[in-house]
């Protein structure tokens, strides 16, 4: 069968490669990988690699791989900002929810801690670290270990509890007055449920 015939060929082309192999394995085997890029004795191995690849490649040949990857990297970063929805500062303050905070906190106070809240998120912290640093600004009074007293109610919300029931639960704890007419205890309550809400509101 014509099948049969090619068996021999292939086996001894197989062999070949195989002898091959071993011998580019043999030849290089006092040459080792430095699988820690740190190790000081790394350094002179990826300056021998740098130093083959400037003299074997000249800029005229590497300017098009360059360009090529470059315009990959725009469209994979394009494509993460298309599929991610953009909260401004603008947006959150037009909210519903926020119109009921704007007669109980000056609009310089809510835009600052809406911008910190913003950065605070930005920073990937734990929940409680972005909650705290969210209105560390804007309630200079508190030191940061109570801050985190009354963060947690906020930060640690059962899993299953909205963040509308959060939310209601901490603007039925403060009072209908303006802010300066708000203890600190109210102000401080106040400004985490505007920082949870603003964080939540990034996750949607």
């Amino acid at each position: 069968m014509a099948s049969d015939s090619t068996r021999p060929c292939f086996s001894a082309f197989r062999s070949q490669a195989e002898l091959e192999l071993i011998q580019v394995v043999l030849d290089d085997a006092e040459a080792s990988y430095p699988w820690n890029p740190a190790d000081p004795s790394a350094s002179g191995y990826f300056e021998q690699l740098e130093q083959e690849v400037a003299a074997s490649w000249s800029a005229e040949v590497l300017e098009p791989y360059a360009q090529s990857l470059s315009t990959q990297f725009d469209q994979l970063w394009a494509a993460v900002d298309a599929g991610t929805p953009v909260v401004t500062t603008a947006s959150i303050l037009s909210s519903s929810v926020f119109q009921r905070f704007a007669n109980q906190m000056p609009q310089r106070v809510l835009e600052t801690l809406v911008q910190r809240t913003q950065e605070a998120i930005a920073s990937s912290n734990a929940l409680a670290d972005q909650l705290v640093a969210s209105v560390r600004e804007v309630l200079p009074e508190w030191g940061d270990e109570d801050l985190y007293v009354l963060a947690r109610p906020f930060a640690y919300a059962m899993r299953d509890q909205r963040e509308s029931d959060v939310l209601e639960g901490a603007l039925r704890s403060v009072r209908s007055e303006a802010w300066d007419n708000l203890s600190n205890i109210e102000q401080a309550r106040l400004s985490l449920a505007i920082a949870r809400h603003v964080i939540d509101q990034s996750k949607v």
